[in-house]
């Protein structure tokens, strides 16, 4: 049993497994690498980058960790940060552009050829990205694995890594800061977001109605301190609806917000084509750096004709 989660024990509680801040020593590490090798490198995304990998700390080697099962309530603030802040940053911080960047020619040809396997194009699939989001979700939260996650250790660090990986896949495409994933158009970008939003909600909701507690690890009769077990959960379910919804629409707002100003400038058409036309040819010849035209760009050019006349030639074949 838990002392009562203060202040002082909410900053200076830290319950960290070792495997974990090995995976995040070992994430900074690289991604340093990364910088000494990109010179011109931007600050933001180093930023952006750092924040993602300190929320991941917080969230599964800080207070939040340690008492993640003992108040069902603060389990619900790490699925917060864990499935949306976190991914989020880290998206933001465009680690895979960076290792592209960072590699040579043989390694980011074969990184180029793993980025178009049909494995990362399944698994990047906004719609398998949004099902895995949605059982991910309701499965942790309206079945007995969040009992078992409760009680179990490792259970605990595997339903983590579920949250982080279904929100990233999730973000990959919304956020649109790598060159993995499919590059959405605005309105579908918010149309997956309003999904996730109905998510959260449903299962938030019922969270919130539901009368008796489901986890008896959330159960603590002679604790002496925080909410009975049916308040912990409402309040737990109130976060996910209120809090999920609350940043999926900062998202959404930060979507239509470049939308409008896209159309403003009277491209918003055009940059949807050019993104069209600039995954179809990543497709095919690998990733694009963000700052090459495709029709000022000799290279680029002549590997957008070279596809061209390629899905040509089978038509050509049929009528001589």
């Amino acid at each position: 049993m838990r002392p009562p989660l203060t202040w002082h024990a909410a900053v200076t509680d830290w319950d960290m497994p070792v495997v974990v801040a090995i995976l995040l020593l070992a994430a900074a590490i690289l991604y340093i690498m990364g910088l000494v090798r990109v010179r011109d490198w931007r600050r933001r995304d180093t930023l952006w980058f750092a924040l993602g990998l300190v929320i991941c700390a917080i969230a599964t080697g800080g207070s939040v960790n340690a008492y993640s099962t003992t108040l069902f309530a603060v389990h619900m603030a790490q699925h917060l940060l864990l499935i949306m802040v976190a991914p989020t940053l880290l998206i933001l911080g465009r680690p895979l552009e960076l290792l592209r960047r960072a590699c040579g020619p043989r390694s980011r040809a074969a990184l180029g050829k793993i980025a178009r396997s049909r494995v990362v194009a399944v698994l990047t699939h906004p719609v398998f990205a949004f099902v895995y989001y949605a059982v991910v979700v309701a499965g942790t939260h309206l079945t007995p694995f969040q009992q078992s996650a409760a009680t179990i250790p490792w259970l605990h660090g595997v339903e983590e890594l579920l949250y982080l990986s279904s929100g990233y896949l999730l973000l990959l495409p919304i956020v649109a800061a790598e060159p993995a994933g499919r590059r959405l158009a605005p309105l579908l970008r918010l149309i997956v977001l309003l999904a996730g939003m109905v998510v959260d909600t449903v299962v938030g909701v019922t969270l919130l109605i539901t009368p008796r507690a489901p986890f008896p690890a959330y159960i603590v009769p002679d604790r002496g301190w925080g909410p009975d077990a049916v308040t912990d959960l409402h309040w737990g379910g109130a976060m996910m609806w209120v809090g999920g919804d609350l940043l999926m629409a900062a998202l959404a707002i930060i979507v239509i917000t470049a939308w409008v100003s896209s159309s403003a400038e009277g491209s918003d058409l055009g940059s949807w084509l050019e993104s069209a036309r600039r995954s179809a040819l990543s497709g095919a010849v690998g990733a694009l750096d963000e700052d090459v035209n495709v029709d000022e760009d000799e290279e680029a050019l002549r590997a957008y004709n070279a596809m061209l006349a390629r899905m040509a030639q089978p038509r050509d074949r049929e009528h001589p």
